[in-house]
């Protein structure tokens, strides 16, 4: 059960609805999970729709990208946004496998050394807010500064997210993957 109430379009004033509007014509996700407490700061969240569109192509792969997405939901305990990360995870061809680790605290087992270090930079930002210095280097020669600065780019924007829906109460449908 949600703790904020949902606006409903005919209640948000002129920017909310703009945003809206906006949202339902790119992504849809409107009225649950986050998005029910983004209606009540339109900038915020068209800023935070901009940062998902970024997300689609950024110079992450996809499943990179949801590696970081499941390791932050996860760290901050947020049930309604690691259902949808972990469907979108095997949509972006993550394995089950890596999936449920994460789930449960595990290192991965991964056969891609970048998929690999992205999960070890994330661990590493997550655990203490930077990198030492032996990740640093590390993550420099196998991921790149581009690659680098969009971890710590889903990591935030991730972090929001987990944290709107743990704020807002948001609940996983009964179908969802846990």
């Amino acid at each position: 059960m949600s703790r904020i109430p949902a606006l409903s379009r005919d209640q948000m004033d002129a920017e909310q609805q703009k945003v809206y509007e906006e949202t339902v014509a790119t992504t849809g996700r409107v009225g649950r999970g986050p998005s029910v407490g983004y209606a009540y700061s339109p900038h915020l969240w068209r800023v935070h729709n901009a940062s998902s569109a970024h997300l689609l192509n950024c110079s992450l792969t996809p499943a990179q990208v949801r590696i970081v997405s499941l390791m932050t939901v996860r760290h901050w305990k947020a049930a309604y946004p690691w259902s949808a990360q972990a469907a979108m995870a095997l949509t972006a061809g993550v394995e089950r496998a890596v999936i449920e680790a994460i789930n449960a605290g595990e290192r991965p087992k991964f056969t891609d050394s970048a998929d690999e270090m992205v999960h070890t930079v994330t661990r590493e930002l997550l655990a203490t807010g930077s990198l030492r210095d032996d990740i640093f280097k590390a993550a420099e020669s196998t991921l790149g500064y581009q690659r680098l600065a969009d971890v710590v780019g889903v990591i935030g924007h991730f972090a929001t997210t987990a944290m709107m829906a743990n704020v807002v109460g948001a609940e996983p449908p009964a179908v969802a993957p846990s």
